[in-house]
């Protein structure tokens, strides 16, 4: 299989929003999956965030024009970034709350990688990095739950 090269500045901000929908989509589904109230609160919380991402993202898409959109990039590939979404048949807590701090890793890695690689745009490559900045935060909140 071919890696998921991401060559424009515009297929990266796609590949952005397919990960939030996938990861918003996960917390969604953890919800039915955990009895513990602080992951509970947790999950909703970051269903929101994915939400409001999903919007900043979709208003970088909107102001920048269709050249930088168009800019070329190379050695970003998404394969490395892509998280496991799917929540096997009878994870518990302490399953789900690994995954969900491996989720937020893999989003802070993409984020960080992305960021270097449209820092001719300032205002997208500084959105990346507060969102990898975001991650980081979750994924040792994450961590402290289990």
């Amino acid at each position: 299989m071919n890696p998921l090269e991401l060559r424009t500045f515009g297929a990266v901000l796609r590949f952005a929003l397919e990960l939030e929908a996938g990861v918003t989509a996960f917390y969604k589904s953890a919800l039915g999956h955990t009895t513990n109230p602080k992951l509970r609160q947790l999950s909703e919380g970051l269903i929101q965030r994915g939400e409001k991402r999903a919007q900043l993202l979709m208003r970088l898409r909107r102001e920048n024009t269709t050249e930088m959109l168009l800019e070329p990039i190379t050695g970003l590939d998404g394969d490395q970034f892509r998280p496991q979404t799917n929540l096997p048949k009878g994870t518990g807590d302490p399953g789900l709350t690994k995954l969900a701090s491996a989720t937020e890793t893999k989003l802070q890695a993409f984020y960080t990688a992305a960021a270097e690689k449209v820092n001719f745009l300032s205002e997208a490559a500084g959105a990346f990095e507060h969102l990898a900045e975001e991650n980081a935060e979750n994924a040792r909140h994450l961590q402290s739950l289990s």
